[in-house]
């Protein structure tokens, strides 16, 4: 790492150590989302693990992340967030084993506060990472963190959708695995395909498409084109304000 030239900022040891937790908090985020995403085959069979591993991210994100990052004005909204998202998730298996109607009446807010809590890490995230000053391996690595959590959004956000448009999904594309058939599908509670439709987001997020969607109803169609522009837009607007911020410095 060059030295602080003429003019700029020196840091205390303090500041260097803060800047180093941050960076691991990049570096652990990104191997918790990489590690959510490959082990979705695993969770197609025991649908629990989908879940154990949201939850080990909402602690990665609160602990790891928030806790040593640049933007410290709305830490506590992160914390409030992370901590009913954990919250819900864990509620949510409890009482769906006592009466499944609980997934529907838990699935919105369930969703809903999973969504705003990965939006403002998200949001944080941009702001932190344009404020960084240098730009290593760590830092990008935290940008391609912020870019995953697009798709793992869009993948809760298609289970609300399963909650309570089902018929907005393609059943015909869905893995056959536990459900057998089309039809039992509809039975399946959105914790069974909540890790189909987590790959499926992902899919949408790298511009591969993806079959579950039905190209007839509105609502998947306008959600599968709000989680393809979203990465496309996350990666531009992240590229312009770091290049703009470098630029600026420079001059």
């Amino acid at each position: 790492m060059v030295g602080p030239g003429p003019g700029s900022k020196r840091y205390s040891p303090a500041d260097v150590q803060r800047l180093r937790n941050r960076h691991r908090g990049y570096q652990l985020t990104l191997a918790m989302e990489v590690l959510l995403v490959i082990s979705l085959p695993l969770a197609a069979i025991w649908p629990g693990l989908l879940s154990v591993m949201l939850v080990s991210l909402a602690v990665v994100l609160n602990v790891f992340l928030s806790r040593y990052s640049l933007m410290r004005r709305s830490r506590s909204v992160v914390y409030v967030f992370g901590g009913l998202a954990i919250a819900l998730e864990v509620l949510w298996h409890l009482l769906r084993q006592l009466d499944p109607r609980w997934s529907l009446v838990l699935a919105l807010p369930h969703v809903m506060v999973w969504v705003a809590f990965l939006i403002l890490v998200l949001l944080r995230k941009v702001n932190g990472l344009v404020r960084e000053p240098f730009v290593t391996v760590s830092v990008v690595m935290g940008a391609a963190s912020g870019y995953l959590l697009i798709g793992i959004a869009g993948g809760l956000l298609f289970t609300a959708l399963w909650v309570f448009q089902p018929q907005a999904f393609n059943l015909a594309a869905f893995p056959m695995g536990e459900a057998g058939a089309p039809a039992a599908l509809l039975a399946s509670s959105s914790i069974d395909v909540a890790p189909a439709l987590m790959a499926a987001a992902m899919n949408l997020l790298t511009t591969a498409g993806t079959a579950l969607l039905n190209p007839r109803n509105v609502t998947a169609q306008v959600m599968s084109s709000a989680i393809t522009v979203a990465g496309q837009l996350y990666v531009a607007i992240l590229i312009a304000l770091i290049l703009g911020r470098f630029h600026r410095r420079s001059n």
